[in-house]
């Protein structure tokens, strides 16, 4: 396991800096005792990277989890609200957020996770590959699963 993949294998999370700093490469991280939402996208914001909260809190099931990316993203009316045009939107720079650099923050997933376990390991899937999609390019994304 790569030292960014399981941050409490190396400190507490206390904001998004290890990434927007450039300390550690764009991926998909799950961070154990992470700082509250709020402390973590506005660190982000201090770094000049956008954020997007994606709470999976009220996700029933794959309708309810595409429900929650589609509010966290505020992606379109149009989108399909299935795995092909989650990736879609995912890879397309004028669909998420602003500017550049962009964090997204999965919070309150356990549920849907435990209920769903599936669905949700095809969503880190995508949010895995979405992140190394963008690296190395002037838009990189950084997905933070907060436990």
């Amino acid at each position: 396991m790569t030292p960014w993949r399981d941050v409490n294998a190396w400190h507490e999370l206390r904001n998004a800096t290890a990434w927007t700093s450039g300390l550690l490469p764009p991926d998909l991280a799950d961070v154990h005792d992470a700082a509250p939402v709020d402390v973590l996208t506005a660190s982000a914001r201090t770094h000049g990277w956008s954020s997007a909260v994606v709470d999976l809190r009220d996700a029933r099931d794959k309708a309810g989890a595409m429900d929650a990316f589609a509010a966290g993203l505020s992606l379109p009316a149009y989108f399909g609200r299935n795995w092909d045009a989650l990736w879609d939107c995912l890879t397309d720079d004028t669909l998420l957020p602003e500017p550049a650099r962009r964090v997204i923050v999965v919070d309150r997933w356990r549920t849907f996770a435990d209920r769903n376990t599936d669905d949700w390991d095809r969503i880190r899937e995508l949010l895995r590959d979405a992140a190394e999609y963008w690296a190395g390019t002037r838009t990189p994304m950084v997905v933070l699963v907060r436990w």
